[in-house]
């Protein structure tokens, strides 16, 4: 569950353009050729990707991801 997580605390950078929030799941829908990406041996860079941020004053955390 989002139970530590509020609405107003989650910030995006690159907002996608299809996404839900509610206390059970985040569900984001990215455009094709999106990725995070940065600097590999051959200098490929493709830093595009959507990201929803929030701050924490837990020392330590834990988050699943299914994708």
């Amino acid at each position: 569950m989002l139970e530590n997580f509020a609405d107003n605390s989650l910030k995006w950078i690159r907002e996608p353009k299809e996404y839900s929030v509610n206390k059970n799941e985040i569900i984001i829908t990215t455009l094709p050729h999106t990725d995070l990406w940065q600097k590999t041996y051959y200098k490929f860079i493709n830093d595009n990707a959507p990201v929803l941020q929030t701050e924490t004053n837990d020392k330590f955390f834990s988050f699943i991801v299914k994708t």
